[in-house]
């Protein structure tokens, strides 16, 4: 485990309150990660889709597309209609970071997170981009280096 991972962790795992300081270190490090996912994310201005022959297609619909910022929606769409997990984003391209909007048109992913009783904003941005820094580890391992292509 590395030293970010560790200290991403412990951070995640304790029960004190989250701080902006934390929270904007995750948007950071998943702006980082999203950009090695899209290389090409800040001229992007259309949906596209990686296909894979053993996993899922992974598809980018853009929501809203400006000059200093963008939001979008990174899923896979099983079934031909079921989008999972519909992870909604907001880019600022200008101060590069990444903040998680909603996952699955939620703005909390776990009703018995201990988080939820401060009912602090810090501490669910926290849930939902820690969520989105994960599946960003996953969709590398999968997809980095395939050729997104338009829709």
């Amino acid at each position: 485990m590395d030293l970010e991972t560790k200290y991403l962790n412990e951070l995640y795992n304790s029960r004190q309150a989250k701080t902006y300081s934390d929270v904007s270190a995750l948007f950071e490090s998943n702006y980082l990660k999203i950009l090695k996912l899209i290389p090409l994310l800040k001229q992007t201005a259309h949906h596209s889709v990686i296909h894979h022959d053993s996993a899922a297609d992974l598809h980018l619909m853009v929501d809203q597309r400006f000059t200093h910022t963008g939001i979008f929606t990174l899923t896979h769409i099983l079934d031909g209609s079921i989008h999972k997990p519909d992870i909604k984003f907001k880019v600022y391209f200008d101060v590069q970071l990444l903040e998680v909007i909603s996952v699955c048109n939620e703005t909390t992913l776990n009703s018995s997170h201990p988080f939820l009783a401060q009912c602090n904003d810090m501490n669910i941005q926290w849930e939902l981009n820690l969520f989105i820094e994960k599946w960003l580890d996953y969709c590398l391992d999968k997809y980095q280096g395939k050729s997104w292509q338009m829709l």
